[in-house]
């Protein structure tokens, strides 16, 4: 069978659904070891940084295009009735859109399409009425015209069907894998092991980071001076409020984008994880802490209690002293911490992308017929 996959976010993000779709496409090439791929990147601009990405996809099996297109271009071109380039992919047997993006909704090529979130449709506002509607009419055409739609997580099926109406025989789940970092990461000099509050993710209103930095604020002072609050993650949108707070709050320190490997040690080396997010489509960086045996804290609604599992503390992120209580809980109760941590260490072994690739082949081969 031949496969085509359009990598571009893979290979112009870094986070997010950029690492599901450089982690599933390079294991669904490993697993797919008598399958053809057609890789197709539509990045307009090159770097070396993203170079460097395309040539992760080298394989035997694989054939990697570059088409130059702006995004805006793009994102208008594959909504027209014409089904511009589809020669591109080879004439490849079907077609796998990593996020709703890819979907070109002229294509007469059998196309699976990955949901990894809702958040459009429940929170409109936050990336403003006009984006959130074209996101959510394309969602709407997208998820109609796929053969077969992916969901992350149980509770984005629910999202699906809920805004969509869609039949939920036409919805598998898939969640992610987890991502092994490099070990040759490096700490920021003020910090110390096992002595700071983590927390990971881009700076967007739903990740509710205003919640959490006002929740740090309600700790001691005694446990703040020795837990510090790290925020990694670069700038999203709608941000300027969260910004604030974390530059008029004592023992905030916001590192921006970091290296992979020191990311790695980031999660290796922190005390617990905080991720009391207002909605996620998985939530990733859970079970990334999670596998250095890191106790969660995070929260009780959205797909959250099924990335934390019984490896963290579920809080109510809407109430900010639901947070301070659950922070204080791990940071003061060191057997709860030490426990909640090993059941977490068992937990992030559940998730391979291996196993995830293998199921989202099993299901392109299902809607070829093979």
């Amino acid at each position: 069978m031949k496969i085509g996959i359009d990598i571009t976010r893979a290979i112009i993000e870094n986070a997010g659904i950029g690492r599901f779709t450089r982690e599933i496409t390079q294991n669904l090439i490993r697993v797919g070891k008598t399958d053809d791929f057609v890789l197709l990147s539509t990045h307009f601009r090159e770097s070396k940084e993203k170079n460097e990405h395309l040539k992760d996809f080298i394989a035997p099996n694989v054939k990697i295009k570059r088409l130059k297109l702006p995004g805006d271009f793009k994102e208008l071109a594959w909504g027209w009735p014409y089904a511009l380039y589809e020669n591109i992919y080879n004439k490849s047997d079907i077609l796998l859109a990593p996020s709703f993006f890819e979907v070109h909704l002229a294509y007469k090529t059998p196309q699976v399409v990955i949901i990894h979130d809702m958040a459009t449709f429940l929170f409109p506002e936050q990336r403003g009425q006009e984006v959130s509607a074209r996101h959510n009419k394309r969602v709407k055409k997208v998820c109609t015209k796929a053969k077969k739609i992916i969901a992350i997580s149980e509770s984005t099926k629910n999202d699906i069907i809920k805004f969509l109406k869609i039949n939920p025989e036409r919805i598998e789940i898939v969640g992610p894998g987890l991502t092994q970092f490099p070990e040759k990461g490096k700490l920021p000099s003020n910090l110390k092991s096992k002595s700071y509050i983590l927390f990971v993710g881009t700076l967007e209103p739903r990740k509710n980071l205003k919640g959490l930095v006002q929740a740090y604020r309600l700790l001691s002072e005694d446990l703040r001076e020795k837990y510090p609050l790290v925020i990694v993650g670069a700038k999203g949108w709608n941000t300027a409020f969260e910004l604030e707070e974390i530059k008029e709050t004592k023992g905030v320190n916001w590192l921006g984008y970091v290296s992979d490997a020191d990311l790695g040690e980031l999660y290796r080396q922190a005390a617990i994880f905080a991720y009391p997010s207002l909605y996620e489509g998985f939530g990733l960086p859970v079970i990334e802490a999670q596998q250095y045996g890191v106790p969660v804290l995070t929260s009780n609604i959205s797909s959250l209690p099924e990335a934390v599992g019984d490896g963290g503390v579920q809080i109510d992120p809407l109430d900010i002293n639901s947070i301070a209580r659950g922070l204080q809980r791990l940071l003061e109760d060191k057997e709860l911490a030490q426990s909640l941590g090993q059941k977490a260490l068992e937990h992030a072994k559940k998730y391979s992308w291996e196993v995830s690739a293998q199921k989202i082949l099993d299901i392109l081969k299902e809607v070829k017929g093979e």
